[in-house]
């Protein structure tokens, strides 16, 4: 399952993605500023990184909003925005 996680519902967010074999997380808005302690495919909006003027840990990968949108198509999703 996709989890498109922003910060002010982080913390369920992470919660419910744990417990997820198959979660996939996309930070955005605020939720790129996270690193999220979980095992899992984590990827984090370029243009939100960008505007906010960080550097992202090395295990999450920046991805355009239209590979976001792609992915929301093809998976079923947990909105936590």
């Amino acid at each position: 399952m996709l989890y498109l996680v922003d910060k002010p519902m982080a913390d369920i967010a992470f919660r419910t993605a744990a417990g997820d074999e198959d979660a996939c997380l996309v930070l955005l808005q605020d939720g790129v500023l996270l690193d999220p302690d979980l095992d899992v495919p984590t990827y984090a909006v370029a243009k939100d990184v960008d505007v906010r003027g960080i550097e992202l840990p090395p295990d999450i990968e920046r991805i355009s909003y239209d590979a976001v949108v792609e992915m929301v198509v093809e998976q079923e999703v947990n909105s936590f925005v």
